[in-house]
C-alpha cells in the first residue's frame, strides 16, 4: 500500500464547500427552571426582524435563535442614527444549545481546553459596519453582549449565518412510512451528518473536528441512504489508509493539520476498517479501492493476534481500546467479538473481490476458532448472556457485540437484548456511538420491534429535549453527563456518531 499516493488522492477528492445564508428567527430569553433539559430554556421573546428597532447601550444583551444548528460564519450589521463618540466592543458566544448560551465562558473549566468555547470579543470604531467572523462555528443560538458602547444609541440591524456543507443545504425527502417523531428523529440525524460534512467528514463541527474511523463507518450508513456523497467517502477512507503508523496500523484519528497524520491508534477502531472497506465498496458499486486496501484491512487483525495467549484468551498488549466512553466497561469479550466480525467481514470482502478459496476460508476459520473459545470461556447458560474479563462483567457492550459476531444464536441475543434494561447490574451504554451498536445488533438478530422502540426511546429523547441535531453524549435522565470531566459545555451537539438512526429507517424492509 502506497501511503502518499493516498493522501494524494485523497487530495484530490477535497470537496466544494457550498453556502448559503440563514438570518436570525427569533430574539430568545433563556429562562432557568428545573423542568427543561439541563434546566435552560430558550423561549421566544420577539420575531427577529424586529432587532433594528432594539436599540443598545453598555449593558445589553440579545440572544439570537437561527432556528436549527448550522455550520458557518456569523455576520452582523449595526447600524447608529448619529455618529458615535466611542468604540462598540461586543461579546458573542456562539452555542448548539441553550445551557451553553446561558453559561458564563468564565467559569469553564475543562481539560480539552477553553478555545473550544466558540467566544469572541470584537471592537468596531465607525458605524455602519458589517462584520464577518473568519471562522466557522457550529451554533444554533448566538449570544450578543455589549461590553462597551458610544453615549448614543445602537442596533443590530441584520444577524446571519452563512452556513456551508459539503452535502448543501437541502435535507432528504421525509419518510412517509413513519409517523411525526420518526419523522423528526430521521431529520435531525440528516442534519447532523449535513453539518458534519464539511472539507472531510468530521465528528464534530464543535469539537473536535476530527476525522475519526468510527465517526466515519457510522457517518456512510447515513449517507448512503441521504447525501450519496461516496466520493467524500473514500477521501476518508484514503486519508485514514494514508496515515498508517511504521506498523502498518491505521490511525483511529487523522489531524489535517500541518498535514494529515494519524493522531490516536485504538485497536476496536482499526478492527472496524475492513467492515468501513466492504460497506463502502458495496454502497459506491466500486470494488477497486476494495482490492487496493486489502491487504491493510486485513494487517489488522495482527494487532489482535498479539493479544491473544494459547487458549485463544485475550490480553490486551498495550494501547487504547474504546468501544465506549465507560472507564469500568471490561472490553475482553467485546475485543474478542469485533476481531471475529472483522475477519467475517474480510472474508466476505475477499469473496467480493475473488481471492482465492485458501483466503476465503483462513479467514473463516480464524472468526470460527475465536467464536467457539470465546463461547466456552465466557457464556453464562444461565443468564443466556456473555460475560467478560476476570471478574465477568455483565455488560450490553457484551450483549451487542457477541450478536454482531455471532457468539449469541438470534434466539440467544434477541433475549438477551431485550433482556438488558431489566438489568440495572449491567454496565450499560454510555454514548448515542454504542447505542448505534445495539440498532445494529438488533437487526442482526431480527428484533426490529425493538429496534424501532430503542429510536423512539433514545433519540426520540432528544428530540423531546429539544435537539434538532443529535448529541455525542447522552444518557437518559442525566442532563449534565459528560464523559470529559464536570462541565457538560464539553460535549458536541451535533456529533457524527450519533446520526444513524435514519439509516435503520430508511432500510426498513
Amino acid at each position: 500500500m502506497d501511503k502518499g499516493n493516498n493522501l494524494l488522492l485523497a487530495g484530490k477528492l477535497a470537496p466544494e464547500l457550498k453556502k448559503w445564508t440563514v438570518p436570525a428567527k427569533d430574539v430568545v430569553d433563556l429562562v432557568k427552571s428545573p423542568k427543561p433539559w439541563q434546566q435552560v430554556a430558550a423561549v421566544p421573546a420577539f420575531p427577529a426582524e424586529k432587532l433594528p428597532d432594539q436599540l443598545l447601550a453598555r449593558g445589553g444583551r440579545i440572544v439570537l435563535d437561527f432556528g436549527e444548528t448550522l455550520v458557518g460564519k456569523v455576520r452582523l450589521r449595526l447600524e447608529c442614527l448619529r455618529s458615535i463618540d466611542s468604540p462598540v466592543k461586543l461579546k458573542l458566544l456562539g452555542a448548539e444549545l441553550p445551557y451553553e448560551a446561558a453559561g458564563d465562558p468564565e467559569t469553564f473549566e475543562s481539560g480539552l481546553g477553553r478555545g473550544w468555547l466558540q467566544e469572541d470579543m470584537i471592537t468596531v470604531c465607525e458605524l455602519p459596519v458589517e462584520i464577518e467572523l473568519p471562522y466557522r462555528w457550529s451554533l444554533r443560538y448566538l449570544v450578543v453582549d455589549v461590553i462597551a458602547a458610544p453615549r448614543t444609541r445602537f442596533s443590530i440591524t441584520r444577524a446571519e449565518v452563512i452556513a456551508q456543507s459539503s452535502a448543501g443545504q437541502e435535507l432528504p425527502a421525509p419518510l412517509p412510512r413513519w409517523d411525526r417523531e420518526m419523522r423528526l428523529i430521521d431529520e435531525a440525524g440528516s442534519r447532523t451528518l449535513r453539518n458534519c460534512m464539511q472539507n472531510f467528514p468530521e465528528d464534530g463541527p464543535k469539537r473536535d473536528r476530527r476525522l475519526w474511523l468510527g465517526d466515519l463507518r457510522l457517518q456512510a450508513l447515513v449517507n448512503h441512504v441521504t447525501f450519496r456523497r461516496y466520493d467524500q467517502f473514500e477521501r476518508g477512507i484514503r486519508f485514514l489508509a494514508g496515515c498508517t503508523d511504521e506498523r502498518g496500523m491505521i490511525p483511529a484519528a487523522v489531524m489535517m493539520s500541518p498535514e494529515p497524520h494519524g493522531s490516536s491508534f485504538i485497536l476496536d477502531y482499526s478492527l472496524i476498517f475492513s467492515r468501513l472497506l466492504l460497506e463502502h465498496c458495496r454502497f459506491s458499486g466500486s470494488w477497486e479501492l476494495g482490492d487496493e486496501l486489502f491487504e491493510a484491512a486485513e494487517k489488522q487483525l495482527d494487532f489482535f493476534r498479539a493479544g491473544l495467549d494459547e487458549n485463544l484468551g485475550f490480553h490486551h498488549p498495550g494501547g487504547w481500546l474504546f468501544i465506549d466512553h465507560c472507564q469500568e466497561l471490561d472490553r475482553t469479550a467485546p475485543m474478542v467479538c469485533a476481531a471475529i466480525w472483522s475477519a467475517e467481514t474480510l472474508a466476505e470482502l475477499a469473496g467480493q473481490l475473488n481471492k482465492s478459496v485458501g483466503k476465503i476460508d483462513s479467514l473463516k476459520q480464524k472468526a470460527d476458532a475465536w467464536r467457539k473459545a470465546l463461547r466456552t470461556s465466557s457464556f453464562d447458560p444461565e443468564l443466556g448472556m456473555l460475560r467478560s474479563g476476570y471478574e465477568r462483567q455483565l455488560s450490553w457492550a457484551s450483549q451487542i457485540w457477541g450478536t454482531l459476531a455471532g457468539v449469541l444464536s438470534p434466539e440467544e441475543a434477541r433475549a438477551a437484548l431485550a433482556g438488558l434494561p431489566k438489568m440495572p447490574d449491567a454496565i450499560g451504554p454510555q454514548t448515542p456511538y454504542l447505542m448505534h451498536y445495539f440498532l445494529e445488533a438488533c437487526r442482526a438478530c431480527g428484533a426490529e420491534e425493538l429496534l424501532e422502540n430503542t429510536i423512539r426511546r433514545y433519540w426520540g429523547g432528544m428530540i423531546r429535549h429539544g435537539a434538532d441535531t443529535f448529541w455525542e453524549a447522552y444518557k437518559e435522565g442525566d442532563d449534565f453527563y459528560t464523559p470529559y470531566g464536570d462541565d457538560p459545555r464539553n460535549n458536541s451537539a451535533c456529533h457524527a456518531w450519533s446520526a444513524t438512526p435514519g439509516y435503520f429507517l430508511r432500510t426498513r424492509d
